[in-house]
């Protein structure tokens, strides 16, 4: 089930603006089946519901930005499967499949010309591959160097240089949104390598090396610190 909530906080004072607006979330949260999905809009930042969901769940939710500012905020959060516990690999390949999923989306709003779609997919694809790369350099690959070999093993020069190609898959994305003209967009886009295929080997490559190593080093108060600042990175 995928449910949109849109919240017009008129006419209410400041404080309780936001009390009213984490508990209504927090309580359509609640009611989601394990895979059901909620997406909603707001005016202003949604780290404190990140914050309220880990008081309450644990790390047990997923949560992505769509939409960041700076006039609307735009957040996506899903539920696991029943019974699969979130770890730092099921977060990372739920994430995957994710931006797989809005990669097809957006390759049949090409095909079908769908501008406004197009437009919207591509931001949201800019935004998540970013993240993506971001969280990865910013948190989860300085941990492993720390108490790895990674560095030495040349793991780390490999994965920035996916990082810097999924960099460019993400500025094409964003160089979409100044044309309206299908032609520009599908000769944008009319690559003899199709530009998602870097973010799968990439993929491929945390699932063999940077995986099995997160199982070896980190112990679980460790894995629970670090779920904890992935989920709310950017958000």
């Amino acid at each position: 089930m995928y449910l949109i909530y849109i919240f017009d906080l008129e006419g209410q004072g400041a404080m309780d603006r936001e009390i009213s607006k984490w508990e209504r979330l927090l309580d359509a949260f609640e009611h989601l089946l394990p895979e059901d999905t909620l997406e909603f809009v707001t005016n202003g930042p949604v780290g404190q519901l990140v914050v309220e969901l880990q008081k309450r769940y644990g790390a047990d939710f997923y949560c992505w930005p769509l939409e960041r500012g700076p006039r609307a905020w735009r957040v996506v959060l899903a539920k696991p499967a029943s019974g699969q516990p979130i770890n730092l690999a099921t977060l990372m390949r739920a994430d995957h499949l994710r931006l797989g999923e809005l990669w097809a989306q957006f390759e049949q709003a090409v095909e079908l010309c769908q501008i406004d779609t197009i437009h919207r997919l591509s931001a949201e694809l800019s935004l998540g591959l970013r993240r993506y790369v971001d969280i990865e350099e910013a948190v989860l690959f300085p941990v492993l160097e720390g108490q790895t070999s990674m560095a030495v093993a040349g793991w780390r020069e490999r994965m920035r240089t996916e990082h810097r190609e999924i960099g460019r898959i993400a500025e094409q994305l964003d160089k979409l949104r100044m044309t309206r003209e299908c032609a520009a967009i599908l000769e944008m886009f009319d690559r003899p390598v199709e530009p998602m295929m870097m973010f799968r080997q990439h993929c491929r490559t945390e699932e063999a090396l940077v995986y099995p190593l997160m199982n070896m080093v980190f112990d679980p108060a460790k894995e629970h610190e670090i779920l904890f600042l992935l989920q709310a990175f950017q958000i």
